[in-house]
């Protein structure tokens, strides 16, 4: 089956095992967050979150080439008045699975008002982990002329 500019919905523990080893060049996901929508997704458990994770995690390490990139959306959920470490136990875990931790994005959310807790303000951004396969042949790289917007009118992008 031809996969380019393809939308393929369903699990994706089962979707993944039709897609050939090494030929996805970017795995973008934002997960369900721990104990959120229930209804939806049937909730995770904090303390269960890794081990329902890594055998997504495992299916993405198979179908990402090389040289591709994956982007972990994910934040910590708040479990009696502090952050649960589900978060940084998954990357340790990733990590272990033979991935790169190679950068850390922060999407901003502008439209976040201040907090509706008694004892802590609402977060206004989501961390998203950059993770790379472990190669001995290939570098994580990055184009950042690509990546340039120009802010200012009277500069010119070479």
């Amino acid at each position: 089956m031809d996969y380019l500019n393809k939308v393929l919905t369903g699990d994706c523990e089962e979707v993944l095992k039709n897609i050939p080893d090494d030929s996805v060049d970017l795995i973008f996901t934002s997960p369900p967050y721990a104990d959120q929508r229930a209804e939806t997704y049937g909730g995770i458990k904090p303390d269960q979150y890794v081990v329902w994770f890594m055998p997504k995690a495992a299916q993405f390490f198979r179908v990402l080439k090389p040289t591709g990139t994956f982007v972990l959306n994910i934040k910590e959920r708040v479990v009696e008045g502090e952050r649960h470490t589900y978060v940084i136990e998954l990357i340790l875990h990733i990590r272990e699975q033979g991935w790169l931790w190679t950068e850390e994005f922060i999407w901003h959310k502008k439209n976040s008002y201040p907090g509706k807790w008694p004892n802590r303000f609402r977060d206004n951004w989501e961390r998203l982990i950059g993770l790379n396969l472990l190669s001995s042949t290939v570098a994580p790289s990055i184009s950042i002329n690509s990546c340039l917007i120009n802010s200012n009118p009277h500069l010119e992008l070479k």
